[in-house]
């Protein structure tokens, strides 16, 4: 007796470690499948860089192939005409300078080569009277030395530049410094144009009045130093 009423309790047990067994087997299975639907998913993220990465191999060599050699005779083009054209620079300065010791001016005429340009300063005490613009005759002699290294260089436009110092003008014709800078420079270009016919189309102005000085004006010689006109030979881009 005790065994027929202890087989349905048997049964039962059984019944219920089978229920919980296959439980536990599709929790499983859906677990597995998770993890292989997150497998799947890396593994195409990394098909996708593989192919990727192929792809811009094959374009790096392409490029480097076709464009690379190009490319590197171009920057050694540029790095060889900036060197040129520095050196050609010198070639002005060197020319200019020795023109000024010639004369015996180089304590009013500076020369200097910055890079691909060059410029020559000339103080105010061999080109114009105090507050005037009218060239003076004391400067002619270096203005035609470097009218003629203009002609020599074509390939060079000029630009001239008044500056003052920052005492206040005003009078009929230069109501202030702005003016008589600008009045100064065109003079300079005048005398190019009218006296060596030098082409208009190389030669700009500009007036600076006391904005851009060289030194404090803080003295009566550092005053001297910033009234000037620079004359600056810049490479064509043409």
């Amino acid at each position: 007796m005790r065994e027929d009423k202890q087989r349905p309790a048997d049964s039962a047990n059984d019944f219920y470690l089978r229920q919980s067994y296959h439980r536990v087997i599709h929790k499983s299975e859906a677990s597995v499948n998770g993890d292989n639907d997150w497998l799947i998913t890396l593994s195409d993220v990394f098909t996708l860089l593989l192919v990727f990465m192929i792809a811009l191999m094959v374009m790096t060599k392409k490029t480097a192939g076709s464009d690379g050699s190009v490319k590197h005779i171009e920057i050694k083009a540029a790095v060889d005409s900036d060197y040129e054209q520095s050196i050609i620079a010198t070639g002005i300065r060197d020319e200019i300078a020795g023109r000024v010791n010639n004369l015996d001016l180089a304590e009013e005429v500076s020369v200097l080569a910055k890079g691909r340009e060059v410029v020559v300063i000339m103080k105010e005490k061999i080109t114009f009277m105090p507050g005037q613009a009218e060239v003076l005759e004391s400067s002619r002699s270096i203005l035609d030395k470097i009218a003629g290294i203009i002609n020599s260089y074509p390939g060079f436009i000029v630009e001239i530049s008044g500056h003052t110092d920052n005492v206040p003008i005003q009078t009929h014709l230069y109501p202030s410094n702005w003016e008589l800078s600008v009045a100064r420079a065109a003079s300079v270009l005048k005398y190019f144009i009218n006296t060596h016919s030098i082409g208009p189309s190389r030669l700009s102005i500009k007036g600076n009045a006391e904005q851009k000085p060289l030194t404090s004006n803080d003295s009566p010689e550092n005053r001297a130093k910033n009234r000037r006109v620079e004359i600056r030979f810049i490479q064509s881009e043409a």
